[in-house]
C-alpha cells in the first residue's frame, strides 16, 4: 500500500487529512488503520495544530472498508484488532479523543465506516453530493466504530437513528440536513473553502478553552447534571488562572484581537 492512500498536510493551525483511494471511492484497507491513526496522533501532539478537518478525494468521501481483491482482514485479524489496542480498536474513537475541533468535508458517500469516521468528528458540512449510509446489517455486522450506536442517536435522535440503523438506506444530503445529521449543505465546489473558513475562526480561540469545552461537551453526554456542573467549574477554575484567559480579557478591553499561546 502507498504512503499516499492517506494524504496528511498542515497549513495555518489547520490539520488535513484526506483518505486518497478514489478508484476504489475511498475504501480504507487494513494496512489504512495505521496511518490514519499516525496522522491522528501528529494532530494531538503539535501544538500548532489548531483544528483537523477529514475529507476525501472525489468522488467519495469514504466507502467503508474494501472488501474486494483479498483486500479485507480475516475474521481471525478483525478479533485480535479488536481485542488490541492496535489497528481497527484504537482507530475506533480516535477522532472523538482529539481534544481539538475536527469537522468532517463530506464530498460525496459516507458508507458503512465512511459514516462512522463522519459522525466521530464535532462537525459535519457536507457537498450537495454527500450520501450517508450504515449499511452494516446489509453485511450482517453492527456499526463498527459504536459511533452509529452511541453518538448517531445524540445527533439525529433515536428514532431516526434506529431507522438509519436497521434500514441501512442511503440518504442525500437534503434529508442529512433536515435530521440535523449535517450542519449545512453547500455546492459541491464551495465546500473545503467554507470548511476552511470555519476551521480558522476556531484557530482564533483559546486553546485550552476549546481543548476544555470540548470534553465538557462530550462527558456531558454520559453524566448526570451534577457531576457534569462540578466537572464544569473544575476546568473554569483552570482556565482562570490561564495567560490566555489575561490575555483574552486585555485584547478586549484594548479592541484589538487576541493573540493566544495556549498556556
Amino acid at each position: 500500500m502507498a504512503r499516499e492512500d492517506v494524504l496528511y498536510t498542515k497549513e495555518d493551525g489547520i490539520a488535513t487529512l484526506t483518505i486518497n483511494r478514489p478508484e476504489s471511492r475511498n475504501a480504507v484497507t487494513w494496512e489504512m488503520h495505521s496511518l490514519i491513526s499516525e496522522a491522528l496522533e501528529d494532530t494531538k501532539r503539535d501544538d500548532a495544530v489548531r483544528t483537523l478537518i477529514l475529507t476525501g478525494t472525489d468522488p467519495a468521501f469514504c466507502a467503508g472498508t474494501d472488501v474486494k481483491g483479498g483486500m479485507a482482514p480475516s475474521v481471525e485479524q478483525r478479533l485480535a484488532g479488536l481485542a488490541r489496542d492496535t489497528g481497527e480498536r484504537r482507530l475506533s474513537w480516535s477522532f472523538v479523543n482529539i481534544a481539538k475541533p475536527t469537522i468532517a468535508a463530506v464530498n460525496g458517500a459516507a458508507v458503512g465506516m465512511g459514516a462512522e469516521f463522519s459522525i466521530q468528528c464535532d462537525i459535519r458540512i457536507a457537498s450537495e453530493r454527500a450520501r450517508f449510509g450504515w449499511i452494516f446489517p446489509q453485511r450482517g455486522l453492527v456499526p463498527d466504530t459504536g459511533a452509529g450506536t452511541y453518538l448517531l442517536p445524540r445527533i439525529v435522535g433515536l428514532s431516526n437513528a434506529c431507522e438509519l440503523v436497521f434500514s441501512g438506506e442511503i440518504i442525500d444530503a437534503q434529508e442529512a440536513l433536515r435530521i440535523g445529521l449535517v450542519s449545512r449543505v453547500v455546492p459541491h465546489d464551495e465546500l473545503l473553502p467554507a470548511v476552511r473558513e470555519l476551521a480558522l475562526k476556531f484557530c482564533k480561540g483559546a486553546p485550552l478553552s476549546l481543548r476544555w469545552s470540548k470534553q465538557l461537551i462530550y462527558r456531558g453526554l454520559e453524566r448526570d447534571l451534577e457531576t457534569h456542573a462540578a466537572f464544569t467549574s473544575q476546568l473554569q477554575g483552570m482556565a482562570f488562572q490561564t495567560e490566555d484567559h489575561q490575555e483574552g480579557v486585555k485584547s478586549f478591553l484594548e479592541k484589538r484581537e487576541p493573540i493566544f499561546k495556549g498556556r
